[in-house]
């Protein structure tokens, strides 16, 4: 018996695309048909400004997913690492996305999360840090205004003003769907950007 390879590869090749568009079709277009809650929650999310829209397009244009990732996996040491001031960060929740036309999620953090980071530095401290971030470390204290290279994120000094205002504006928004920052007590914890 003789096998024809390359009517055998081209089947095989039918085969792969046809299972493939199966998948996606399952995945992306069948959920919202079957039951549009899944795109909607009872939670207040956060609705996007028009500033915060352009950030967003800043955020995609400049390639920060590359390096950071915007969701808390469900393991202790994340949540340790990405809370603020001794309280443990709360694990991503597919509901903190749903007006996300754009998703950022990310899987590799060269940087550190962002999930969280809204409202944990100022305004103008993430104005420093996008202007030069590799200046936002200690200064060594045997030397005159050198500071410790505590980042290996680039400049976005040829960012304009603006452009950083809108950038920092979609920063500020990360994680703010959720009240977490909170003491034991209950009492609502300093925030930067109410």
């Amino acid at each position: 018996m003789k096998i024809d390879v390359e009517k055998s590869l081209l089947w095989t090749s039918v085969a792969a695309f046809g299972l493939f568009a199966i998948g996606a079709v399952l995945t992306t277009i069948v959920p919202p048909l079957v039951s549009p809650l899944m795109y909607k929650t009872d939670h207040d999310v956060h609705e996007y400004t028009e500033q915060e829209k352009r950030g967003i397009a800043i955020y995609k244009a400049e390639g920060c997913v590359y390096c950071h990732t915007q969701q808390v996996r469900n393991l202790a040491s994340d949540r340790r690492r990405y809370g603020w001031r001794l309280v443990q960060a709360p694990s991503s929740e597919s509901w903190e996305y749903v007006n996300d036309k754009e998703h950022f999620l990310g899987t590799k953090r060269t940087g550190p999360d962002l999930a969280r980071v809204g409202g944990k530095y100022s305004s103008e401290w993430h104005w420093a840090h996008f202007k030069d971030p590799r200046n936002m470390g200690e200064k060594f204290p045997d030397r005159k205004g050198i500071y410790e290279k505590v980042s290996i994120m680039p400049k976005f000094d040829y960012l304009s003003d603006e452009e950083i205002k809108d950038l920092t504006a979609y920063i500020q928004t990360l994680g703010r769907n959720k009240n977490w920052r909170v003491d034991k007590d209950g009492n609502e914890l300093n925030d930067y950007e109410k």
